[in-house]
């Protein structure tokens, strides 16, 4: 059984519980993986941390119950494992931007179907990976902690892009980087860089923070279609590609690295490298 199939039953198996307390811990523990390894992999295929995962699902099914008026919030909240009707109440809000009342009188929300019915289309990994070395590097930009996916990181650099044409000290031509950097000891976050190679950050701007990446070979897998279909891209490397070729990532982060011509994010047509440090 592949890595990408483990999931997918470890998902078929919250689906069975998800009136059920399931901390993460325990999950992964029943797929065999160790809790970064499976956290790595559940989010390479799903696209999403395995702790959001079940909270959405959890509330997507409530959500369902309640706009089909088969159910109570009260009722609805403690179905799907809630201690009290306050802290489904606020998890809905937060997770939907409307309240369970509102649903049950109407409203929509985004619904989150389970896992096996959201991997339809193929990776976009369409070439065999490359290995490179990159020299130490010096990156300027914005950071943020993301725990979940979403479009916070696409609002990280609608933010930055206007500010990087007056970005001093950076290489010329410009090469744009987004890094993500974890901690073994987190369950389930993310610290995410997006900005340039600099030649210094001894002149760095007050509004941005700068990182030191250190010299590493990587293997560099060329991500091909839409922005939207990174996760696709994660999933390929992560679940799948990555164990058949039978090497290891090492090293606590990986990147993307844009080239000028990268393209229109929105395209079919573009494109960037996805770079993954090697053990």
């Amino acid at each position: 059984m592949t890595n990408a199939e483990i999931i997918l039953e470890t998902a078929k198996w919250i689906e069975d519980r998800l009136g059920e307390d399931l901390p993460v811990p325990a999950v992964a523990a029943r797929s065999g993986y160790s809790l970064h390894h499976f956290v790595r992999l559940f989010v390479g295929v799903a696209g999403i941390a395995p702790k959001e995962y079940i909270l959405r699902r959890k509330l997507s099914e409530a959500g369902l119950a309640l706009a089909g008026r088969r159910c109570r919030v009260t009722d609805a909240a403690f179905e799907y494992g809630f201690r009290d009707l306050e802290t489904f109440s606020r998890a809905f809000s937060r997770e939907f931007g409307v309240a369970p009342s509102a649903v049950r009188r109407g409203a929509t929300f985004s619904y989150l179907a389970p896992l096996a019915l959201t991997l339809s289309r193929a990776p976009t990994i369409a070439c065999a990976p490359v290995i490179e070395h990159f020299p130490a590097a010096l990156l300027a930009g914005r950071s943020i902690r993301v725990t979940e996916a979403g479009d916070s990181v696409g609002k990280l650099w609608a933010a930055f892009m206007p500010r990087a044409a007056s970005v001093p000290r950076r290489r010329e031509p410009p090469v744009f980087r987004q890094l993500a950097t974890w901690d073994d000891a987190a369950e389930d976050s993310l610290d995410i860089l997006v900005g340039l190679e600099m030649e210094t950050l001894d002149e760095l701007p007050l509004d941005l923070v700068g990182k030191a990446v250190p010299a590493c070979d990587c293997l560099v897998f060329g991500h091909r279609g839409s922005a939207s279909r990174i996760a696709e891209s994660y999933e390929a490397i992560y679940a799948n590609l990555l164990p058949a070729l039978d090497r290891r990532p090492a090293l606590a982060f990986n990147f993307e690295r844009y080239l000028p011509d990268a393209g229109d994010p929105w395209s079919e047509a573009y494109r960037f490298d996805i770079c993954v440090p090697l053990a």
